[in-house]
């Protein structure tokens, strides 16, 4: 079949294109001097210790970061000069009661966080006396456990919110995806490689209960063949390696011999024409950018229009429209629910703990809050095998 040229797409928003966060200036023109130089290698230092020391994220570093530029903005004072009342009011700032506008607890959470991380910086003893020496102040401790309590509440009573599809769910979403591939077919349109790879992003992210950020920067390279007894069967697609959250490593066994042929098919038929496209345009990229690392194009499994890494963001408006339209489906479907429902069919398949493991989870207990078992025929779930259409109808 010829290939299409792209021109614009769902998944055609530029890779890494942001918009700047409101509220966290990092110029602190309230500053002046000495003052203003201080403040930003403080804050710069301390980003850095979470980086390379803590090993934090560098997108959780940046957004602990913007939350410091936050307060200290909106109190528009040095960061030893910041107080308890600093936080309250700026807290107030964001909540509008006339609309009925408040923040949520997590926000609130999330803030407190980034706030105690560089307060404890700023407070370490040769720090502050060094502020202390240069400006006459001694910092001092602006969140504690009484306005920084939202945190302690919120991570007591955390719990992922989600639930899981079920597998005539499944099923539905995976006709409907059929029968707009096939449409697609017919029309010779544009969209009709897009709409293959996301099915099979669909299945893949359920399979192996992937977060969105780890299936759409999942590489060739992560899949490697099982040495186990009777998974010869899968080959070099035995088991897929994932650093995700946290930087932590699992490695996950395939199961299901249909995921398996319809991934190796995807692989062998779809995947070289997405990756010729990338030629089409003005440019090819060799490598593309993607929450703050590096991708080879010719290594990522599933490849945008624009040669990159597929948008998190273009793929849930994908699941929204397929959902929408199967019919069947009256809550909202996110690719987080793709991995509650993954977590759901793993425990009765394997055991609470080995699924901890696949999940890469550090407390059971997490594992446990993305099991969705139904009730009648909880414990006695069977992780049947998906009626995936024959490789011939997607030619």
């Amino acid at each position: 079949m010829n290939v299409v040229a792209i021109s614009s797409t769902l998944n055609t928003a530029p890779i890494g294109a942001e918009n700047p966060a409101p509220g966290c200036d990092p110029s602190l023109p309230f500053l002046t001097g000495a003052e203003k130089v201080y403040a930003t290698n403080l804050i710069n230092d301390w980003q850095r210790q979470l980086q390379h020391l803590d090993g934090a994220l560098p997108k959780t570093c940046k957004g602990h970061k913007d939350d410091v530029f936050r307060l200290l903005n909106h109190a528009k004072v040095p960061p030893w000069e910041l107080k308890k009342d600093h936080v309250g009011l700026y807290l107030d700032s964001r909540c509008d009661p006339a609309t009925n506008t408040y923040l949520a607890p997590s926000t609130v959470a999330g803030y407190c966080s980034a706030w105690r991380s560089f307060q404890n910086y700023m407070l370490d003893a040769d720090r502050a006396n060094e502020i202390l020496s240069a400006f006459k102040v001694r910092p001092r401790v602006f969140i504690n456990e009484e306005n920084g309590v939202s945190v302690k509440k919120y991570k007591a009573n955390w719990k992922p919110k989600g639930w899981a599809l079920t597998p005539d769910q499944i099923d539905a979403i995976d006709a409907t995806f059929r029968f707009e591939i096939q449409q697609a077919h017919a029309a010779r349109s544009k969209t009709l490689l897009p709409l293959i790879r996301d099915r099979v992003m669909f299945h893949v992210a359920i399979h192996f209960a992937l977060r969105v950020s780890e299936l759409v920067s999942c590489q060739m390279s992560a899949f490697k063949p099982s040495h186990e007894a009777g998974m010869e069967r899968f080959g070099k697609l035995g088991s897929l390696t994932v650093t995700g959250k946290n930087q932590v490593t699992g490695t996950i066994p395939m199961r299901e011999q249909q995921v398996h042929d319809l991934l190796d098919w995807y692989i062998r038929t779809i995947r070289p024409k997405m990756l010729l496209r990338r030629k089409i345009g003005e440019e090819d990229k060799t490598t593309c950018e993607f929450e703050g690392k590096t991708y080879r194009v010719g290594e990522l499994l599933f490849i945008s229009e624009r040669g990159g890494v597929v948008s998190p963001s273009t793929f849930r408006v994908r699941l929204k429209q397929v959902a929408i339209a199967s019919g069947v489906i009256a809550d909202k479907l996110t690719p987080h629910t793709l991995r509650h429902s993954g977590c759901t069919l793993m425990v009765p398949l394997y055991s609470p703990e080995t699924a901890q493991k696949y999940m890469r989870h550090k407390f059971l207990h997490t594992t446990l809050h993305y099991y969705h078992p139904a009730t009648l025929s909880a414990g006695n779930e069977v992780n049947a095998a998906m009626d995936l259409f024959d490789e011939e109808d997607e030619e």
